[in-house]
């Protein structure tokens, strides 16, 4: 980025140095139409008239030049050239070079070029006793490439360190960044971001209040509020890493990454994110968050990974101690995957999934998420659901369905159908209105059940038949379970701000 910006300063400095370093010997004039004394001014030496003078191999063309042989000083005026070799020429209207102070300065239309890089400035001074280069009224550089603009800019020859101050801008066919303070060391062409910056492209924007940018290697990194967006992706965190050639960051602690066109938001403490693929892979209290309709699906793991497969639809693997939240519906497992153009959510490895007062689990659990709402489920192998019938007056009490497959058809929220296939078992506790019954157990090829309001409405059995009813004082509550039977509420997420922390063992509702 700066790597050939910032040559003009460098050879400018360098042959001010020089003129510097041997300030002691006086300035030789090689020509010039009139040569007088001006005694009125300490016997200056005055030339007009196509002035050109030595000073160490270097050349000054002038209109008129004022040497002051005994304090060592030349004031230059008029079309002011200064060239040392091919490698420089500096162009401007009024040069001031004081050799006791050795710090020289060139006013007016100030122009410094080095092959194809100018620098342009109003104001120019050099301290070369300190090896320091400054303007303070505004100064741009410009090459082919690059056009940088700042109110001041210094240059330190020691240690080969340009730095520029307020409303720094540079401007780059790929993209353009503001700064409040930019430092940059030549050796090894990095840019140190010392201020709110922001680097724009056609494809990305960047911001952070510090950073720096290795222009040879195109990589970064920035901090203090930073901020990467994408076309489709926002990423902030405490710090973050880039290599714009790659299009690879990375981003540490308190990270999210936004996605505008899916609504969903990725949390964690470390990011990677690959632009070409638009992927990312989230570790350290990875969370995944979803906007359905008015309310919001969390899906915690201590891995994601997050893939767009287009502009519209995207895709998730979360890994190792799984956690889901949404209001009214939770669940657990040790790995998931969603994807948004099927509209399904799958868990594996001992899945547990709850809804209201019902507990589901089987090998696999797929959820149809819809694109705004959750709308059903799909229990596949040893699928089994339990509800609690009362859990305020009937803790220990539950209805149970068992069977190869259960479907779920969930509505506002609630489960309010259920259909079990395949070696079908139920075991529920029908009413009376409001009072128990007893308990019911049977078995059969299907099972439909219907709830309201979060409860067993009816049953309806293929092929028909009305099994056995135990009246509830009959009922042996340890012995009323299906095999099978597991109810593990104190699993159960009860927030999203519990995703990341361990079980609260032993816990009953």
């Amino acid at each position: 980025m700066f790597k050939r910006v910032i040559h003009t300063i460098i050879f400018f400095v360098l042959f001010l140095v020089a003129s510097g370093q041997t300030s002691k010997k006086q300035i030789q004039v090689r020509n010039a139409d009139n040569l007088t004394y001006d005694e009125s001014k300490n016997s200056a030496k005055v030339l007009s008239g196509h002035v050109i003078c030595e000073h160490e191999g270097a050349l000054l063309y002038c209109d008129t030049a004022y040497i002051y042989s005994e304090t060592n000083q030349m004031i230059a005026r008029g079309n002011i050239l200064i060239t040392k070799g091919d490698s420089i020429t500096v162009t401007g209207d009024r040069l001031l070079y004081d050799g006791k102070t050795r710090i020289a300065t060139l006013e007016r239309n100030v122009k410094c070029v080095e092959k194809d890089m100018t620098l342009t400035t109003n104001l120019l001074t050099f301290d070369v006793g300190a090896s320091v280069a400054n303007y303070y009224n505004g100064g741009t550089i410009v090459n082919k490439e690059n056009t940088l603009v700042s109110k001041n800019g210094h240059y330190y020859s020691a240690t080969k360190e340009a730095t520029f101050h307020y409303d720094v801008v540079l401007t780059n066919p790929d993209y353009k960044m503001n700064s409040d303070t930019l430092k940059y060391k030549v050796p090894t062409r990095t840019s140190y971001f010392l201020g709110p910056s922001i680097i724009l492209s056609k494809s990305d924007y960047i911001y952070c209040e510090n950073g720096w940018y290795d222009t040879n290697k195109e990589n970064a990194a920035f901090s203090k509020n930073a901020v990467l967006v994408t076309s489709q992706q926002k990423l902030r965190g405490d710090s973050l890493f880039y290599d714009r050639t790659l299009k690879y960051g990375r981003a540490f602690r308190n990270v999210t990454m936004v996605d505008t066109s899916q609504k969903s938001i990725i949390y964690g403490d470390y990011v990677e994110y690959r632009e070409l693929k638009s992927e990312a892979l989230v570790t350290k209290k990875a969370i995944y968050a979803r906007i359905l309709e008015e309310d919001t699906v969390f899906i915690a793991a201590d891995t994601l990974y997050h893939r767009d497969i287009d502009s519209v639809n995207n895709f998730l693997n979360a890994f190792h101690h799984v956690k889901i939240f949404k209001k009214n519906l939770q669940a657990i497992c040790d790995s998931a995957t969603m994807n948004t153009q099927d509209s399904l959510m799958q868990l594996f490895n001992t899945p547990v999934l709850w809804s209201t007062n019902a507990q589901a689990t089987s090998k696999i659990i797929k959820v149809d998420i819809g694109k705004n709402k959750i709308k059903g489920f799909h229990l596949e192998g040893k699928a089994f659901l339990i509800q609690q019938v009362d859990s305020l007056h009937n803790k220990d009490k539950y209805n149970q369905l068992a069977g190869k497959t259960i479907d779920g058809i969930i509505t506002e929220d609630s489960i309010r159908r259920v259909i079990v296939s395949g070696s079908a078992e139920i075991m529920y506790y029908p009413k009376n209105e409001s009072k128990l019954i007893g308990l019911n157990k049977t078995g059969c090829t299907e099972i439909y059940m219907w709830l309201k309001k979060g409860e067993m409405d009816r049953v309806a059995m293929k092929p028909k038949t009305e099994g056995n009813i135990d009246p509830v004082k009959d009922v042996d509550i340890e012995n009323a379970k299906l095999k099978g039977f597991n109810w593990q509420y104190s699993k159960r997420p009860l927030s999203r701000f519990e995703l990341h922390s361990k079980p609260k063992e032993g816990l009953k509702n």
